[in-house]
């Protein structure tokens, strides 16, 4: 764009230049010649606006289209953001559940590994009672078994008086 202007406003003074020494060569009047420049000088500044409004709207569209592109690349770019912003809260957002789920589970496994622990404590100690009660039983017995024995071995030998018949547990 540049080197296009450049030329166009290296012809227009080459031109000017041209006209004006041309003129000066030219025999005719100086009056004459004095018009003839001005008409030219005339001609050279309209060419010269003319150059000028063109460049301006050139200058114009190339900032409109260049306006244009940008907004349009904005538009694009805070699209995607939007997207990609919106595809990263879902993923978050599934992360969530899936960390709460998981903690869930986690906590019913524990609850349940607890209450099986502790339905086999329970089971534990009962199994202990049952079988202190029943080991008591025994021994009850067997006391009672060696009293009665002991009894019935000192009457058969004649000495009841030294053996008390009832035992105390």
């Amino acid at each position: 764009m540049a080197e296009k202007r450049e030329f166009l406003l290296g012809m227009l003074m080459g031109s000017a230049i041209g006209a004006a020494v041309a003129l000066l060569y030219a025999p005719q009047a100086g009056d004459d010649t004095r018009d003839l420049l001005r008409q030219k000088a005339s001609e050279a500044k309209d060419k010269a606006s003319e150059l000028a409004e063109g460049v301006k709207s050139t200058v114009v569209e190339s900032a409109g289209a260049a306006k244009t592109r940008v907004t349009g690349a904005a538009d694009t770019v805070k699209g995607r953001v939007t997207d990609v912003a919106g595809t990263v809260r879902e993923k978050v957002q599934d992360v969530t559940e899936t960390v709460k789920s998981s903690t869930h589970d986690m906590l019913d496994r524990g609850r349940s590994v607890v209450e099986t622990k502790k339905a086999q404590v329970v089971a534990a100690v009962e199994a202990g009672k049952q079988a202190f009660e029943q080991k008591k039983n025994e021994l009850e017995a067997d006391v009672q078994q060696d009293v009665n024995d002991a009894s019935s071995t000192a009457r058969s030998s004649g000495d009841e008086g030294s053996i008390s018949a009832s035992p105390t547990v």
